[in-house]
C-alpha cells in the first residue's frame, strides 16, 4: 500500500513538473510574441522615423530616392518625369519671418502634396525642394499640365497671404529615358534645369538637356573661382561716361565691371552677374566695386580731377540685406567722399513686386545725402503708374526705346516720357546712345545727358581718372 501511495507521489510530482513547465513555456511564448508584435511596431514606427520628413511627413530624399527606384523597375516601359520644385529666396522667409513660420509653410506643402499626388511618388529634399516622381503617357505636354497643377496650388496655399509673402516656385524638369537606372542622375539633371531660371521675379520650369549641362559646369567653376578672384581683384572696373547733350561735355559716369579669369578669359558681366545673383554673391561683388570707385575718387579729389558724378549699380539682392544703407555709408565716409558725387543705380525690376520695402531703402540712402537713379526704364516693368512715388533723382531710358527712333510712334513715346519726367523735376539719360540721329533726337526733346558708343566704350578706371585729369573733353566740337 505505501508503494502504491509513492508512485502515486511520483506521478502528481511529475504532472506538477509537466503542467509549470507547459505554463512557463506559455508564458515565454505569450511574451516572445507580444515582444515579437511590440518590436515589429517599433521597427515600423523607426523605419517611418526615418524614411519620413519629420516637417513634412512625406518621404525624405533617400526614400524617395528607394521608392521611385522600385516604380521604375516594376513598371518598366512606362514613361515618367522627374521634377524639382525649389521655393524661391526661401532663407529669407526664415530670416525675415523666422524658422517656425518656415517650417509652418513646408509642413502646408507637404500636406499639399500627399492630397494631390495619391499615385505618385512625391519627397522633401534639402531645404526647400521637392520632388516628385510624375507618369505620363506619350503627350510630354501632360508633364506640364501637372506641374503647372503642382505648383499653382503650392502658390495659391492661403498660408502665403496670412503672412504676405509673394511665393515664386521654380520647376527643374528631367524626362526619365528607358536606359536610366541611377534615380540619383535624374535628379540631379532636374537640379541643373531648375538652376537655369532660379532667380527669376517669377514661377517657372525648365526642362533638362546637354547644353543645361555644359552651363551647369561652367556655372560651377565660375563659383569655385569667384571668392579667390575677389580676393586677387581679378574684377576689373571700367567707367563709361555720360555725356550733357547741352554742351558737350562730361557730366556723369557709370561704373562697370568685368572679370579678368584666368581660365574662361575675359569676361563680360552678362556671363557672371545672373550667377551672382543667383548664390548672393553680388553683395560682395557689389559693394567691392562701390569701394574701389570711392577710392578712386578720393584720389581724384586730391588731385583736383574735374570730378563729376559716379553711378554704381547695385543688386536686387542688395535689398535684402539690412545693412545696405549702413555699409554703403560707412565706406562713403571712410574716404570723404560728399555724397553728391555717388548716385545709386537700380534696376526697374527692382522695384517690381518689392515696392513698399524698395522704397523704403531708396529714402533710407536719399535721406543719407545720396542720389538714386532708376536704369534700364520700360524695360518691361509696369512702373510708370509709381514714377510719381519713386524716391529718385534721374530716370534713365532703357536703350530699346533708340533702336527704332526713325518710327513716329517711337519719338511720340520717348518725347512723353521724358517730358513727364522733366514735369517730375528728374534728370533724364539714355543709354545706348549709337547714331548722331540718336543724339540729335534726344537733345531737341530735352534729355538732359546721353551714354554709349557714339561717345565713348567704357575704359578701365585708370583711364578714366586719365580722361578727367585734363580738360574736361568737349564731344560736340
Amino acid at each position: 500500500m505505501v508503494a502504491n501511495i509513492t508512485s502515486i507521489d511520483k506521478f502528481l510530482t511529475t504532472t506538477n513538473i509537466i503542467f509549470v513547465i507547459n505554463i512557463v513555456l506559455g508564458l515565454v511564448i505569450f511574451k516572445g510574441i507580444k515582444l515579437f508584435k511590440d518590436l515589429n511596431v517599433k521597427y515600423r514606427d523607426l523605419k517611418k522615423i526615418n524614411d519620413f520628413d519629420k516637417i513634412t511627413n512625406i518621404r525624405n530624399e533617400d526614400s524617395f530616392q528607394i521608392e521611385a527606384e522600385k516604380v521604375l523597375l516594376n513598371e518598366k516601359g512606362k514613361k515618367y518625369a522627374l521634377a524639382h520644385f525649389d521655393i524661391d529666396k526661401f532663407t529669407v522667409i526664415n530670416n525675415n519671418f523666422g524658422y517656425e513660420v518656415g517650417d509652418e509653410i513646408l509642413r502646408n506643402i507637404g500636406k499639399l502634396l500627399n492630397i494631390i499626388l495619391k499615385s505618385e511618388v512625391c519627397g522633401k529634399a534639402d531645404a526647400d525642394n521637392f520632388l516628385v516622381l510624375l507618369k505620363y503617357n506619350n503627350d510630354k505636354n501632360e508633364i506640364l499640365k501637372k506641374i503647372s497643377n503642382i505648383s499653382s496650388s503650392m502658390e495659391g496655399l492661403e498660408i502665403w497671404k496670412k503672412y504676405h509673402i509673394k511665393p515664386v516656385i521654380t520647376t527643374g524638369i528631367y524626362i526619365i529615358e528607358e536606359n536610366d537606372k541611377d534615380i540619383r542622375l535624374a535628379i540631379d539633371k532636374a537640379k541643373v534645369a531648375k538652376l537655369d531660371i532660379k532667380g527669376s521675379c517669377s514661377s517657372g520650369y525648365a526642362i533638362y538637356n546637354k547644353n543645361l549641362n555644359n552651363s551647369f559646369i561652367e556655372e560651377r567653376s565660375i563659383e569655385y573661382d569667384m571668392h579667390e578672384a575677389l580676393k586677387n581683384e581679378d574684377f576689373k572696373i571700367y567707367i563709361q561716361p555720360k555725356v550733357n547733350l547741352k554742351d558737350g561735355y562730361i557730366s556723369g559716369a557709370e561704373a562697370l565691371v568685368r572679370w579678368d579669369n584666368k581660365k574662361l578669359g575675359f569676361m563680360s558681366p552678362e556671363r557672371f552677374i545672373p550667377i551672382f545673383e543667383k548664390n548672393g554673391f553680388i553683395i560682395n561683388l557689389d559693394k567691392f566695386v562701390f569701394e574701389n570707385v570711392c577710392k578712386s575718387m578720393r584720389n581724384w579729389l586730391d588731385l583736383e580731377y574735374k570730378v563729376v558724378p559716379v553711378s554704381v549699380n547695385v543688386s536686387r539682392v542688395d535689398f535684402l540685406n539690412s545693412n545696405f544703407v549702413t555699409e554703403y555709408k560707412e565706406i562713403l565716409e571712410r574716404y570723404h567722399i560728399p555724397e553728391n558725387l555717388i548716385e545709386i543705380e537700380i534696376t526697374e525690376s527692382v522695384v517690381f513686386g518689392n515696392v513698399d520695402e524698395v522704397f523704403s531703402i531708396m529714402r533710407d540712402f536719399r535721406n543719407s545725402g545720396f542720389k538714386i537713379s532708376m536704369d534700364d526704364f520700360g524695360s518691361g516693368y509696369s512702373s510708370l503708374g509709381l514714377l510719381g512715388e519713386m524716391p529718385i533723382n534721374t530716370l534713365k531710358l532703357d536703350k530699346t526705346f533708340l533702336n527704332n527712333i526713325e518710327d513716329y510712334n517711337t519719338q511720340v513715346i520717348v518725347s512723353n516720357i521724358v517730358n513727364l519726367a522733366k514735369n517730375l523735376e528728374l534728370n533724364v539719360v539714355s543709354e545706348g546712345v549709337e547714331t548722331n540721329l540718336q543724339a540729335d533726337f534726344l537733345k531737341d526733346i530735352g534729355c538732359d545727358m546721353a551714354q554709349g558708343f557714339i561717345f565713348s566704350m567704357p575704359m578701365p578706371i585708370e583711364e578714366y581718372g586719365n580722361l578727367i585729369s585734363k580738360n574736361n573733353k568737349n564731344y560736340f566740337s
